[in-house]
């Protein structure tokens, strides 16, 4: 890679020698890419600034590729420093790993009258080459006389992606600069997208390579910017205005494709590396709109995706509650609801039970199970599957328009009623209570110990969100202070009951959260909003194994950061009434 000079063993003056065909551009205009005669990329260099004194010149750059770099002085070699450094930055542009020593240089000499040319040489095609680069310093050096020593704005695009569904695009790079110099991106056209409301975050290796130059404006160069409005190949420009009050580009590159798909969108982005404590940040000025337009898109498509039904059996003509249970990553549970269900007379004659398929890998196995378990318990059931994965809310809200009741029963697949008459209680707290929007039971472990008494907002200060905190989990039932109708913060979606009317009055489940989380809170919220309260029945017992389908996602870094983004997204939107329940107000 880059080789201080006389140091690189290959070019010892033994290769042949040739000179370059063509002169190329000017590094200090632009990256100047060297290529062999196949036409592939051999080397690369870029002069990001020059700084010049009455007493020293200084030039600061980047080199790609097995070559040596040297400054020569009307002609002739000349006494200079060269040193290098990691350029993070130039590495994740190229797509190529970066030496220990760094793509970065410094090159650092006495300032004399007369012409600087910096030289690179490289062996290419079995020949040495030496490409001379010319550089302009005379109006560096004016401009230092006149104004000050402040340094000229730098600054670099590393990438930009785009969705070619929304235009939404993701701009990432640093930029260095005073705080009066206009900054701003630009796309073909020439339409400026102000950095104001970019992202900023540390960047070491920008700071490690200007540090001296910026001081500590420099450890904060780093930015990612969302911007509307383009398309994959569109180029992208960071200008800045010069202190001759100029124009200039300092950066620019060609938008790549951004996975339409959000959660795949998602992982892209959450590769981009942040702190922990600064995601609650950057994702509402950058992730959360890019993922919500994405989302958004994926309904409309999904709306117009075919849904395939199958009623076993003759459910009840007209019955009162419509019970939906979606299914993800496994079906053995089914059976087992199932033989739960059969032991309630009640449920048998008032309850039409929808499962609704959310997962291709599952449709083929369970139409067959499904034809065996009617047969095996006969007590009628439906199947519904909508050519897609939608998430748990999108699931919860297909299966609502293949219901026909007044009441709704939102139920987990992996949670299970321990006695008879469960649903009626909680469907005559409904009907006696028209100012409660929904109930929900107690869910315990397999165990029998806590899993869910009522849902509150804890604060989680070194991440900067509101989580969802399920209190005395783990804890014997004999501990619940409850022991009557409650009304509370929210309770969770495993086991939820909503008259239809007011299902209808908020809109359904929200659709924008990923994965699985904040849903159900989400949706109690919405109620509360409405006016209604929420509440929690401990009379009511279920055994819930908890998010077993679930535990298929993982629980890996990114799944870490798709709860701080879906709490950031959650704690946008209910603020008010997430600080609101904290201070007992429900």
């Amino acid at each position: 890679m880059l080789s201080l000079e006389n140091s690189s063993s290959k070019l010892n003056g033994h290769a042949r020698k040739r000179t370059p065909e063509k002169k190329l551009g000017s590094p200090q205009e632009a990256i100047v890419h060297i290529r062999n005669r196949k036409n592939e990329r051999h080397a690369a260099i870029k002069i990001d600034s020059l700084e010049a004194s009455n007493s020293q010149l200084k030039i600061i750059g980047w080199c790609f590729g097995e070559c040596t770099i040297k400054l020569v002085h009307n002609k002739r070699n000349t006494p200079h420093e060269i040193n290098r450094n990691r350029r993070l930055d130039v590495a994740n542009s190229l797509k190529v790993s970066e030496p220990e020593s760094g793509f970065g240089f410094t090159v650092t000499t006495t300032l004399q009258n007369g012409e600087y040319t910096l030289q690179l040489q490289t062996l290419m095609d079995e020949y040495e080459t030496t490409y001379d680069f010319p550089l302009n310093i005379k109006k560096t050096i004016t401009h230092q006389e006149k104004k000050s020593n402040s340094p000229q704005p730098l600054g670099f695009i590393e990438v930009a992606a785009v969705a070619n569904t929304t235009t939404d695009a993701v701009v990432v790079g640093w930029a260095l600069h005073s705080e009066d110099t206009a900054i701003w991106i630009e796309d073909e056209e020439g339409f400026p997208f102000s950095l104001q409301w970019a992202f900023r975050l540390f960047r070491q290796d920008v700071l490690d390579a200007y540090g001296n130059s910026f001081g500590h404006t420099s450890s904060m160069a780093g930015f990612m910017l969302h911007i509307n409005g383009v398309k994959p190949g569109n180029k992208l420009r960071l200008m800045a205005q010069m202190m001759d009050g100029e124009p200039a580009v300092l950066g620019e590159v060609e938008c790549t494709s951004l996975p339409t798909d959000p959660v795949a969108a998602s992982r892209w982005l959450f590769g981009i590396q942040t702190p922990m404590g600064q995601l609650h940040q950057r994702f509402p000025l950058v992730d959360i709109p890019v993922i919500n337009s994405l989302k958004e898109h994926q309904q409309h498509t999904q709306d117009d995706l075919p849904v395939q039904v199958r009623q076993l059996g003759q459910p009840p003509r007209q019955p009162l509650v419509s019970i939906i249970i979606p299914l993800y990553g496994r079906t053995d549970f089914v059976e087992h609801q199932l033989i739960e269900f059969t032991r309630d007379s009640w449920l048998a004659q008032h309850a039409e039970i929808i499962y609704v398929i959310d997962d291709p890998r599952l449709v083929e196995e369970f139409a067959a199970q499904a034809e065996l378990l009617y047969r095996l318990y006969r007590l009628p059931f439906r199947w519904v599957w909508g050519s897609t994965n939608r998430g748990f809310s999108g699931a919860n809200n297909l299966g609502v328009q293949h219901a026909s009741s007044e009441y709704l029963l939102f139920l987990n697949s992996d949670a299970f009623p321990q006695q008879p008459g469960w649903l009626q209680q909680m469907l005559d707290v409904l009907a006696d209570n028209p100012e409660i929007g929904a109930v929900g039971p107690r869910l315990v472990f397999a165990d029998g110990s806590i899993q869910h008494c009522s849902m509150e907002f804890s604060r989680r200060e070194e991440l900067g969100i509101w989580i969802n905190h399920h209190p005395r989990m783990g804890l014997d039932p004999k501990l619940d202070p409850h022991r009557e109708l409650t009304t509370v913060s929210a309770v969770t979606g495993a086991c939820l009951a909503v008259s239809r009317i007011n299902f209808d009055r908020i809109g359904g489940w929200d659709t924008s959260y990923l994965i699985g989380d904040f849903e159900d809170s989400d949706f109690c919220l919405k109620l509360r909003r409405a006016g209604l309260q929420i509440a929690y029945l401990p009379t009511v017992q279920l055994t819930h194994l908890e998010r077993q389908s679930f535990k298929l996602l993982g629980q890996d870094d990114f799944r870490t950061r798709v709860v701080i983004y879906n709490a950031v997204r959650h704690q946008t939107r209910w603020r008010d009434l997430i600080e609101a329940s904290t201070n007992g107000i429900v």
